[in-house]
């Protein structure tokens, strides 16, 4: 299974920012270089916006709103100080959060009111949108300022006012050359575009503010809608405004019982030899659930939410490695694994029914970041067990490599690697993740990853459907100073707009890497602990057969046949249904067999029985 990244939560920080960002300007730094065709746009601009000295006065912004966004409704909050701090409130009653920047610190509080950092992403779009409010980008500052071709758009011609950052994004205000006004504005993204539309123009003590914002977005379940009922300028905004709040029973989601600074360990099955399935109750009913640091939310199956009687609300964009789809919410969930109890927590619903399909098992629950942030998760790969411990007492004492870990958006982490001496690369941490290693686009290309390799394909996917991906095999990966040699890794190719659609990272570490150790998550203190097993050297099983199937009855049933693979020599074909794999029939433990001998030596021969009763032979081979 691919990673999963169960929901992309509402973003009003970026895109509220925006709504006084297009139409407000402040004090800045002294000008910075300005292209000479851009600056007359910009007098013409700022005059619109009410003109500099007015607009240098600006200090601080306080909006009060309402918030439309994928079919709920609710209020929204913002904060903003031109020392670089800000906050942004959102409540859909379902969902609700708080984004936060103060200072050298940024936090949030999520759906389900945990408080963890604000991702690295996160913090880089505040920071801009905040150079934004305050005039910054007019001046240069941190930019290039420049001004391309003019553009038709709405039934008018604008000219453009582009500010490039250092890493490529880009951010264009469309402004009416003659008058000064502005009603659209474009911002790129790691390559997404996002269009805003600026309308309701009020005057306020000076100043030009949009009261209405249509946001457009690349999928329309992200598209929203804010309207502000009140902005108000140089309030005085104290500091207090934007401090973390301290940790309390109150926004403390995961619970051991009293007295207790450590769970038992606990027993965990390695389905496929990767998914890490724990035995545990959701709303008291007892359930399979799958554990996976990757998912941004809890998640329920839309049978299992069925089952508990939970009717789901909304419909939020899920973000997964095939694209993006749509989450219902649920809320109030408690989840029991062992002594532990969780809740109660905002859930998301998706259909996990294909997914579960093509792994060949149920995928009911998939409990997701909150446990990892509120304990200490003790994951031990190799011994197939499972722990959980209080943070305030717990002191790593064993004899593994720390590995520093970083925030991401949406409470997820990202991890350093190196790849065959490359410089370090950041990658997304996903327990999730069946592969080994997962490669983006971008980074393969801007480091020519593929080229001379031998290569094949295969099947991958997950939230928001599957896509053909192409495996190779990688000399050497290191990580917390420990080497992994011929790694076989899977280099994610599509342009489709999911979660590997990024050029901010490299890639994603899967539990094919993460199962040769004993992993000690300690998100609580920003690191792992890597404790290789006694086979952390072994060679990586990889396929050798070039078949995929998925379980259908008491047979399995042929997805995909890989290029250049032994079954593709061998004539196999999409849709051959198997009955036994060297004379034992398939059953529900089926996986276990197949992984065996599908990951046999080279030149080991098989015999798989088909439906029609007849038998066929296929010697395994390396095809990549």
């Amino acid at each position: 299974m691919s990673r999963i990244v169960p929901l992309r939560r509402v973003a009003p920080l970026a895109l509220a920012l925006a709504a006084a960002v297009a139409l407000t300007a402040a004090a800045a730094p002294a000008r910075a270089a300005v292209a000479p065709e851009a600056a007359p746009i910009i007098e013409k601009y700022v005059a619109w916006m009410g003109g500099w000295q007015e607009l240098d006065s600006l200090r601080d912004l306080s909006l009060e709103g309402a918030v439309e966004v994928a079919g709920l409704k609710g209020t929204l909050s913002l904060r903003l100080r031109q020392d670089g701090r800000q906050r942004t409130e959102y409540d859909l009653k379902v969902i609700k959060g708080v984004d936060a920047v103060d200072g050298d610190d940024a936090w949030a509080l999520n759906a389900s009111g945990q408080v963890e950092d604000l991702g690295r992403a996160k913090v880089l779009n505040a920071q801009r949108s905040l150079d934004r409010a305050f005039n910054r980008h007019l001046r240069g500052g941190g930019v290039e300022v420049t001004r391309p071709a003019d553009e038709d758009k709405d039934g008018r011609t604008w000219a453009v006012l582009r500010f490039t950052y250092p890493d490529g994004d880009q951010y264009d205000i469309l402004v009416d050359a003659a008058t000064g006004e502005s009603a659209w504005s474009r911002d790129t993204t790691d390559g997404h575009v996002v269009w805003s539309h600026e309308s309701d123009i009020r005057e306020v003590d000076g100043h030009r503010f949009a009261f209405r914002q249509d946001t457009i977005a690349e999928q329309a379940i992200e598209n929203q809608t804010v309207t502000w009922a009140s902005v108000k300028a140089n309030t005085g905004l104290g500091d207090d405004v934007f401090h973390r709040p301290g940790a309390t029973a109150a926004n403390k989601l995961v619970h051991l019982p009293a007295g207790v600074t450590a769970t038992a360990w606990l027993p965990i099955e390695l389905h496929l030899e990767r998914f890490i399935y724990l035995k545990g109750k959701v709303d008291g009913v007892p359930t399979d659930i799958l554990l996976d640091s990757g998912a941004g939310m809890t998640v329920l199956d839309t049978a299992m939410a069925k089952k508990l009687g939970r009717e789901s609300k909304g419909a939020m964009p899920a973000q997964g490695v095939g694209g993006t789809t749509t989450a219902g919410l649920v809320e109030g969930i408690t989840i029991e694994v062992g002594d532990l109890k969780l809740g109660p927590v905002v859930a998301a619903t998706l259909d996990l029914g294909d997914i579960g399909g093509r792994l060949g098992r149920d995928m009911p629950v998939i409990l997701g970041k909150e446990v990892f942030q509120d304990l200490i998760v003790d994951l031990d790969y190799p011994n197939q067990r499972i722990r959980f411990l209080d943070p305030a007492t717990f002191t790593y004492d064993g004899a593994g490599h720390r590995l520093e870990v970083l925030p991401a958006d949406d409470g997820h982490k990202l991890v350093k690697l190196a790849i065959e001496g490359l410089p370090e690369a950041t990658v997304m941490l996903d327990t999730g993740q069946g592969n080994a290693l997962t490669l983006f686009r971008r980074y393969t290309d801007d480091n020519n990853l593929l080229d001379g390799r031998r290569q094949s394909k295969a099947v991958g996917g997950g939230v928001g459907g599957s896509m053909e991906i192409v495996l190779a095999r990688v000399a050497k990966v290191t990580i917390a100073g420990y080497e992994m040699l011929d790694i076989p890794t899977s280099f994610h190719r599509q342009d489709v707009g999911g979660a590997f659609d990024t050029a901010k990272l490299a890639g994603n570490l899967g539990a094919g890497i993460l199962g040769r150790f004993r992993v000690v998550f300690d998100y609580p203190h920003d690191c792992l602990w890597l404790e290789p097993g006694k086979d952390f050297a072994a060679p990586q099983a990889r396929d050798r057969t070039g078949l995929a199937p998925h379980p259908d009855g008491a047979a399995l049933v042929i997805d995909y046949i890989a290029p250049g693979s032994p079954a593709e020599a061998a004539g196999w074909q999409k849709g051959e249904r198997v009955t036994a794999l060297d004379g034992r029939p398939v059953d529900a433990n089926w996986w276990k067999q197949w992984a065996v001998w599908s990951r046999a030596a080279a030149g080991t021969t098989v015999k798989l029985t088909m439906a029609d009763g007849s038998v066929r032979e296929l010697t395994l081979a390396d095809y990549y």
